[in-house]
């Protein structure tokens, strides 16, 4: 990957951070609209004209479509389904927030099965959306990775994962 590419991804990670935080101050003041509006439009900037395409895929496909020096396009998108979950939780959508949180937890395991290396905050966001989901419904290919991922994270202090807690 070229330094350029490189440059470009970590500015792209960067604003979606702190896109996350904006997320979390807006569902924090009840202002759910609004942030699903954030959570969109971070997407479009994460996913690019990729977009239709990887909210459509199986996770395994969304991995081999945007390559292994990509990746980290991937781990935003894990996070920001996460977000989008705790909207619909919040607005009392719960099986559309359970599919948002399976989503997440199996692009976040298909990632780390590709080779990317998680960052603290996803493990933290991979413990608190688990037990949102039936385990059954996850991907078998993917369960015994999220356990190895979980088992990573350090309790948080702060809640540094991002995830509104619902």
């Amino acid at each position: 990957m070229s330094l350029v590419q490189r440059d470009y991804i970590e500015r792209m990670i960067e604003q979606a951070v702190q896109a996350i935080g904006q997320i979390l101050e807006l569902v924090r003041a009840g202002d759910l609209d609004p942030a699903m509006i954030v959570v969109h439009r971070t997407r479009d900037l994460v996913l690019g004209p990729m977009r239709p395409v990887l909210e459509r895929v199986d996770v395994a496909s969304a991995v081999d479509l945007v390559g292994k020096y990509e990746l980290d396009r991937l781990r935003m998108f894990a996070a920001l389904l996460g977000e989008e979950g705790a909207i619909h939780e919040l607005r009392g959508k719960s099986a559309r927030a359970e599919a948002c949180y399976r989503h997440a937890l199996e692009l976040y395991a298909a990632v780390s099965l590709a080779g990317a290396r998680l960052k603290a905050a996803d493990w933290e966001r991979i413990v608190l959306l688990q037990p949102k989901v039936e385990a059954g419904t996850i991907d078998s290919r993917y369960r015994e990775e999220l356990g190895r991922l979980a088992g990573q994270a350090a309790p948080s202090q702060d809640g540094g994962a991002g995830i509104v807690a619902t």
